[in-house]
């Protein structure tokens, strides 16, 4: 795993996770409007870097590494921020109860399907993946439906395995928000694109919710509101 940061230590800590098919290259927008102010911790996970040959081990493989690195930085509470898989790993590192996690964003988190759902999608993922390794250069639904962050999303695809989607999947497709969350001292927000399938799925049970926060962005699908407002998605990090 690779792991990037910026700005000074001692400073306030972020935690940032990217999406499936991206690396912490999603975030470069953002470092420049938080890292005066922050210290930015923005990992790349096993299996999505096209400069390594790993696989993604799940999220608990993930995050003990993780946790290892923060406690090696000695950097002792932080705002965990993540955007679909990484909602679900920013999730599953609040659950785990080994850091101090202050503020929760997750974008776009896919809360509530079931197993065939993981199974579904993988196949359907790796499959996609073969057809940009036959023609990386050619354009496809990543460029269609996440713009600019397509050719980074093409170039993934020359890294990721099986094995690597499976497990992201598994991680993304099956966690269900309980009816209740006792959040104790930690803040937690939930941004969603007013389009985000994740967020139709859910709608109806976040109606009325006083446990959680929600930011649902009129006009942006799938991870589109970072993705193409990153100004405005880095206050939402900033705000108390």
């Amino acid at each position: 795993m690779h792991i990037e940061t910026h700005g000074k230590a001692g400073r306030p800590c972020i935690l940032l996770f990217h999406t499936m098919f991206t690396t912490g290259c999603l975030f470069q927008k953002i470092v420049p409007l938080l890292e005066q102010n922050f210290l930015l911790v923005i990992p790349t996970l096993d299996g999505y870097d096209p400069a390594e040959e790993t696989e993604y081990p799940g999220a608990d493989g993930e995050l003990e590494q993780i946790e290892a690195f923060l406690k090696e930085r000695q950097i002792p509470e932080l705002t965990a921020v993540g955007s679909s898989l990484g909602a679900m790993l920013a999730w599953r590192l609040w659950q785990r109860g080994r850091v101090v996690i202050r503020k929760l964003v997750l974008d776009s988190p896919p809360f509530g399907w079931d197993a065939a759902t993981a199974a579904q999608n993988a196949g359907y993922f790796w499959k996609l993946v073969q057809a940009v390794r036959a023609a990386p250069d050619t354009r496809c639904v990543f460029d269609e439906h996440y713009g600019e962050f397509g050719p980074m999303m093409r170039r993934s695809c020359s890294a990721v395995t099986e094995n690597t989607i499976r497990r992201s999947c598994e991680t993304c497709f099956g966690p269900r928000l309980p009816e209740q969350i006792r959040t104790g001292a930690t803040k937690i927000l939930l941004v969603y694109g007013e389009d985000d399938p994740n967020y139709r799925h859910l709608e109806k049970e976040l109606a009325g919710r006083t446990d959680v926060s929600l930011a649902v962005e009129a006009g942006f699908g799938h991870c589109g509101f970072l993705m193409r407002e990153p100004q405005k998605f880095a206050k939402l990090l900033m705000e108390e």
